[in-house]
């Protein structure tokens, strides 16, 4: 696996490429892309280096705790015996003896994430020597911050595939057939799935039941679900896994669907046996389907394996698992349920694959029932009716962002937290609007002569220039020159989404005048 910025390709990954560059990194990917495996490799690097002494923290389990990260490497070092008292590990940190390695930013919730990425921005500037590497999904909490190197996983060719494939424990007989079949066209036909390191070894599991590959995830999850419950497990031979309950897959699927939904609501992709036990007792309460909740959990973590023991806790294999499940019990609850539980995880629009994944299931729903109304909302409040104008354009940046800087020759905008507006548009601009739509950098600024300085200064300076928005209005020359630019940052952005709700507006009619005259002039 390779990461990649838009200046610095590492095709080959090792700590001391990445230090190399800057001792502080952020490896960024989606779902699957690996960023675990691939922090935890470079924690064995470190060990082998024996330059820093390498502190790694799961991040996930700061959540809900009022502990700092200063307070968890502490922490961290007395699990091993080390005391060393809270002098001698700043006087270390001070002397860059220590290298952090931060894994899933991404699974605390927004007021803890928030929190680290202030507290990382202390370290960086009380401890410059101090390395910190750290993995999370894509996320706008990123850009602030401003001392870290952001990479991007690169998916696995189709060489590093057919090498993973190789060393995975499967049955050798169809891991013969599967290489064979990546090599005369497979991987080319479904390179998004099989160039994802968690979705191909997925793939490897279910292949032993179906060699069609499914072109939606969403069937995809189903396929894998359906293996993992009925599997004679393709890891280990042809030996037949029991399960405590005798529930068939359709109830065995609504109750883990009932489970997923309960701890995606809390926020939680770990959890003690109790807490585990609770989802399911309250899971009784809500579908009526009777079974043993202890004997349903074994069967998750033994038999089906979706849950598995982490330390005294439990977790999803997975997380995307547990996202599948949740998109399938929204997309499965009546309209008005459906509608007040996307309204409520409508700010992780773009954290995390939920509404990528109901999307998938009921696109009409998504895109006439939530994606339009947001539309006409936002050109009502813009006061669109139809061309849009700097005045308009000037209002859009005030609900985007809160402020607009160039950082490194490049323009970012800081996303304005009071709202959703921002992530819900750049779920349209990512997922809805059209491929040929996007084209262009989302962050290149045209040829402005005036932006190109203001990009060149940042550069040649070495910090940030800043525009507080409350400063910015059409009359100022960074919303004119950004205005007339063809970026995301630009007008270009509002007029995708005016011409995607013209085309939602458009494939509605349609629809519905030809069911009028299936239905009714025959």
């Amino acid at each position: 696996m390779g990461i990649s910025t838009s200046k610095i390709n590492i095709n080959t990954v090792n700590l001391r490429a990445i230090l190399s560059h800057n001792n502080k990194s952020v490896i960024t990917g989606t779902a699957g892309a690996g960023k675990s495996i691939l922090l935890k490799y470079l924690l064995i690097d470190a060990l082998k280096e024996k330059k820093q002494v390498p502190v790694f923290i799961e991040l996930r389990h700061e959540d809900g705790t009022e502990m700092s990260l200063m307070d968890s490497v502490s922490s961290n070092l007395e699990c091993f015996g080390l005391n060393l008292g809270q002098k001698y590990i700043e006087k270390a940190f001070r002397t860059g003896q220590f290298i952090l390695f931060l894994d899933g930013l991404d699974e605390v919730n927004s007021e803890k994430r928030e929190q680290i990425v202030n507290e990382l921005d202390e370290i960086c500037k009380e401890y410059p020597l101090t390395s910190v590497l750290i993995t999370s999904r894509p996320d706008g909490y990123l850009a602030e911050l401003q001392n870290f190197t952001i990479y991007k996983t690169q998916p696995l060719s189709k060489d590093q595939s057919m090498l993973l494939v190789d060393k995975l424990p499967a049955d050798e007989l169809i891991k013969t057939k599967f290489v064979g079949d990546l090599e005369s066209g497979l991987y080319e036909e479904h390179t998004s799935f099989l160039s994802n390191p968690l979705l191909l070894t997925i793939m490897l599991l279910t292949y032993g039941y179906s060699t069609e590959i499914p072109n939606k995830r969403t069937v995809f999850y189903n396929q894998a679900f359906e293996a993992l419950f009925q599997r004679h497990d393709t890891m280990k031979g042809a030996y037949k896994r029991r399960r405590e309950t005798s529930l068939d897959i359709q109830d065995f699927g609504k109750i883990l669907s009932v489970f997923c939904i309960q701890t995606y609501d809390d926020g939680k992709v770990q959890f003690s046996k109790q807490e585990a036990l609770k989802y399911l007792d309250k899971a009784k309460e809500l579908i009526n389907i009777d079974f043993d909740s202890d004997n349903y959990l074994n069967d998750l973590v033994q038999s089906v394996c979706i849950i598995v023991e982490d330390g005294l806790f439990l977790t999803f294999s997975h997380r995307s698992f547990q996202e599948y499940f949740t998109a399938l019990f929204i997309t499965n609850a009546d309209s008005k349920m459906k509608q007040r539980l996307l309204e409520k995880y409508r700010a992780e629009i773009i954290d995390d694959n939920v509404y990528e994944l109901c999307h998938e299931m009921d696109a009409e729903f998504i895109e006439y029932d939530v994606i339009y109304p947001f539309l006409l909302k936002l050109f009502e409040d813009l006061k669109i009716k139809k061309n849009i104008g700097i005045t308009h354009y000037a209002r859009y940046i005030k609900l985007m962002w809160t402020r607009i800087y160039f950082r490194d020759s490049l323009v970012f905008g800081t996303i304005n937290r009071s709202g959703d507006t921002n992530r819900v548009i750049r779920y349209i601009y990512n997922y809805i609007a059209k491929d040929s739509d996007r084209e262009g950098s989302a962050r290149g600024t045209g040829k402005s002569h005036y932006l190109e300085e203001l990009k060149k200064e940042s550069k040649e300076l070495k910090t940030e220039i800043i525009f507080p928005i409350n400063e910015l209005n059409s009359k100022h020359p960074l919303v004119i020159e950004l205005y007339k630019g063809g970026n995301y940052l630009s007008v270009k952005t509002l007029r995708i989404m005016m011409k995607v709700k013209k085309e939602l507006e458009l494939k509605k009619l349609n629809r519905t005048q030809k069911l009028e005259e299936f239905l009714f002039n025959k």
